[in-house]
């Protein structure tokens, strides 16, 4: 009794891998099927009402659904599968093709049937579904515009003043020097601006600080955020409260 118990329920489950796959398979057809139908309808929706190619307008349609996704599943494929009827068993009626203006809803009805049937469960429904919208595609008639007018990109950091248009400033590619605190008073940086205490390190009193030549702040720690540039890259529309760098502006 456990033997042919146990053949018959493993039998099943290859079965129901059986069934899986072949939705996988279904599901692949249709998004391809999907795919083109989308492209034609697309194209259909620029065409003037009573100008438009047989061939488009039979694309819209669920018997030509139908036809797409059996030639890419096969015909030897569903001969074999466990759809009932094989390819007659599969049903597009219920697609619908540029309802509410772009809408593609291709449905394909069919059922299947496990390896041992038994009582109650034999033959069951299953559904597998493609949804889109049509292409809008572009307007080949508009003027291409100039590309001179393309917004401007420019180069900000974290706690910057300004903005640079070119990323290889100086002032984006600093040096860093170490001096003695009690000599700090006396250095000026290439602005000929003095050093003032940062507002992220712990206060110097003495021993080695460090500066940079466009910096205005000297540090007691190297690993000051302050000592590091984070670039941005912005539209310079967006560089709002910032002015040119001296340098690159």
């Amino acid at each position: 009794m456990v033997l042919p118990l146990f053949i018959f329920f493993f039998v099943n489950i290859l079965g129901a891998f059986d069934i899986l796959k072949l939705q996988c398979d279904m599901e692949a057809a249709l998004h391809q099927t999907g795919s083109e139908i989308m492209e034609s309808a697309g194209i259909l929706r620029h065409i003037k009402e009573g100008e438009e190619p047989g061939v488009i307008k039979g694309a819209l349609s669920a018997a030509y659904a139908g036809k797409r996704v059996r030639d890419y599943l096969g015909e030897e494929y569903l001969d074999n599968s466990c759809v009932v009827n094989k390819s007659s068993g599969l049903s597009f009626a219920e697609s619908a093709f540029l309802s509410d203006g772009d809408i593609i809803d291709i449905v394909a009805s069919y059922k299947v049937h496990p390896i041992l049937g038994i009582v109650e469960f034999t033959n069951f429904p299953m559904e597998s579904r493609f949804y889109g919208h049509a292409f809008t595609g572009y307007n080949g008639d508009a003027k291409a515009e100039d590309s001179s007018k393309e917004e401007e990109m420019v180069y900000v950091t974290e706690h910057g003043s300004v903005y640079h248009r070119s990323l290889s400033c100086s002032h984006l590619n600093f040096s860093v020097r170490a001096v003695d605190f009690k000599n700090v008073s006396s250095q000026r940086n290439v602005d000929r601006c003095k050093y003032y205490q940062c507002e992220y390190c712990k206060k110097a009193t003495g021993g080695t600080v460090f500066i940079t030549d466009y910096g205005n702040r000297y540090h007691t720690n190297v690993n000051c955020s302050g000592l590091k540039r984070t670039i941005f890259t912005i539209p310079i529309s967006q560089a709002h409260g910032k002015g040119p760098c001296s340098e690159c502006g």
